[in-house]
């Protein structure tokens, strides 16, 4: 195992062996973070194939620990520093972008809309995946679709996910095609599938929608059935379909895989549930009246 160069042993234990629970791992990642000449070590160690994933971790709460304003400044250098793939950058700007949700944050008017050929295409990239984040999590699927209609491009694998889930979202057939086209590309890669059954969740007048969101939900990362969120999409559906006893044990399965640590998610699954629930009594009342 190779050596963090001019690393602190501190942060090359954390590295290689985080503490197993969210609130210990993030306090101590703000304590390693706080320390002198720490980052052009952990910048060093981010081409250290072994260790990448670890210190991409604790540059993820560097730029959601930034002050107000650097958050987008920030998460652009980690992105071009690390030199970070497409599958990289989407999972990294995910959880900053989610966790500026919660934190209340404007990350919309944080984000530079300069995306031309003149900058540096991961800094590009990093502005738009932040951007279409930013504009998914709340919903504002007119606002990122004409984002993506603004962008000339290049377009990677995650971009495109992010525009399907703008038409998708709004039950734009158009965003079919393209959810097709970014499941040949994306190699199964969660974020991207993420992306698409969010789209079709919201589509609620897309034809087959059922159907597309069943068939992405039964590919390999879903498999294990320990994404809460993924669960939690898949219930709503087989409630739709009035597959009531099959939601309830999904949703209950949502709660039970659930991390702790988001009330926002708990609250989701708990208000699907009753919603289950209700739609299947309603249902069962309606079939018991005489005609």
């Amino acid at each position: 195992m190779p050596v963090l160069p001019a690393a602190t042993e501190d942060v090359a234990a954390f590295v290689r062996h985080p503490p197993p629970t969210l609130p210990a791992r993030l306090a101590q990642a703000r304590e390693l973070l706080s320390e002198p000449r720490v980052r052009p070590a952990l910048e060093e160690s981010l081409h250290v194939p072994e260790l990448r994933q670890g210190v991409l971790d604790l540059a993820r709460v560097d730029v959601q620990d930034a002050p107000d304003n650097a958050c987008a400044t920030r998460a652009e250098h980690w992105m071009l520093t690390a030199q970070a793939t497409w599958q990289e950058s989407a999972a990294f700007l995910s959880g900053v972008a989610w966790q500026a949700r919660r934190d209340g944050r404007r990350l919309v008017d944080e984000v530079s809309r300069e995306t031309s050929q003149a900058v540096d295409p991961i800094v590009a990239r990093t502005r738009l995946h932040l951007l279409g984040l930013a504009l998914r999590y709340d919903f504002r699927r007119v606002a990122l679709e004409e984002v993506m209609l603004a962008h000339r491009g290049p377009w990677d694998v995650y971009s495109s996910a992010l525009f399907a889930f703008a038409l998708l979202g709004q039950s734009k057939t158009r965003g079919v095609e393209l959810m097709h086209e970014v499941l040949t590309a994306a190699d199964d890669d969660k974020k991207a599938l993420h992306t698409l059954l969010h789209g079709l969740w919201l589509g609620d007048a897309l034809p087959s929608r059922h159907q597309h969101m069943m068939s992405i939900l039964a590919r390999p990362p879903f498999r294990r059935r320990t994404d809460a969120v993924a669960l939690f999409w898949e219930a709503g559906i087989l409630r739709e379909m009035r597959c009531f006893r099959k939601a309830l044990d999904t949703i209950d399965r949502a709660l039970d895989v659930l991390p702790p640590g988001d009330p926002g998610v708990h609250d989701d699954l708990v208000r699907e549930r009753a919603l289950i629930i209700t739609a299947r009594d309603m249902h069962d009342l309606v079939r018991s009246e005489p005609s």
